[in-house]
């Protein structure tokens, strides 16, 4: 199984629209899939159009639930453990807790019949964050086109390795997603060919599209809002990239 994050200490980056797209193309393409919602906003929640479910991730974190408990079916082959607005009193109690950092362990340690587990992350430095990355193998961060996207993904990278080696942890950045990318701007070219000298994989970009930002309004994936738009086809080419990419630890770019 393997278990990626999806993380960016910049809003408006197209985090979840990354964790979402990415998630149902997987679906489609026959991979059991878990997404699990680490952010207060529960954006991924609302993305997917799920509304009728009464336990989420606040309920594991509090111990009033067991993470299997939690998950709701979104789609064939997709499963989501929900988020929601008491996620932030959540947060607050596990510091009391002992090793808070890794609570995750445990908490999802019955969550294993899955190919892929995703896991959207809130764009801020947290507990859940630092649980999250000690909890995953891999990390996948977008990238909107603008210098000041570039300077998180640096500061990033230097957070991650604090993170890995206080914690003994291996967690690799594999994949760095341009995204709101448009060919007619010089600067999305400049971010670009900054980011692919920064170490970690660089995806193909994931180009502009009204569509994308449109699509959770309505509760649906860009393959069901507009399967033939641009943004789909980007998200389909990302999914069989990440699909092939060899097994964590063989020959990769990371940190």
């Amino acid at each position: 199984m393997r278990k990626i994050a999806i993380v960016g200490f910049k809003g408006g980056i197209g985090k979840t629209t990354t964790c979402v797209n990415l998630g149902a193309a997987l679906a489609l393409r026959g991979h059991r899939t878990l997404l699990i919602d680490t952010d207060t906003q529960a954006n991924v929640t609302m993305a997917l159009g799920l509304k009728k479910y009464e336990k989420t991730l606040t309920h594991v974190l509090s111990h009033k639930a067991t993470a299997q408990d939690c998950v709701v079916k979104a789609r064939k082959n997709l499963e989501v453990i929900p988020s929601d607005i008491g996620l932030f009193k959540a947060q607050q109690r596990m510091v009391l807790e002992m090793a808070r950092e890794e609570i995750f362990e445990d908490l999802f340690a019955e969550l294993t019949d899955y190919e892929y587990q995703i896991l959207d992350c809130a764009p801020s430095v947290s507990l859940l964050t630092v649980n999250t990355l000690a909890y995953v193998e891999e990390v996948f961060i977008p990238v909107s086109m603008e210098m000041l996207a570039v300077s998180s993904v640096e500061q990033f990278i230097n957070y991650l390795k604090d993170i890995n080696r206080v914690m003994g942890r291996q967690t690799a950045i594999r994949l760095i997603i341009p995204t709101l990318y448009d060919p007619r701007r010089k600067i999305s070219q400049q971010v670009v060919h900054t980011l692919k000298k920064m170490g970690p994989l660089v995806a193909d970009p994931i180009w502009i599209d009204t569509r994308l930002s449109e699509a959770p309004g309505k509760g649906k994936t860009i393959f069901e809002y507009a399967p033939r738009s641009r943004g789909a086809i980007d998200y389909a080419r990302l999914t069989e990239f990440v699909v092939e990419m060899p097994p964590i630890g063989t020959n990769h770019k990371g940190t």
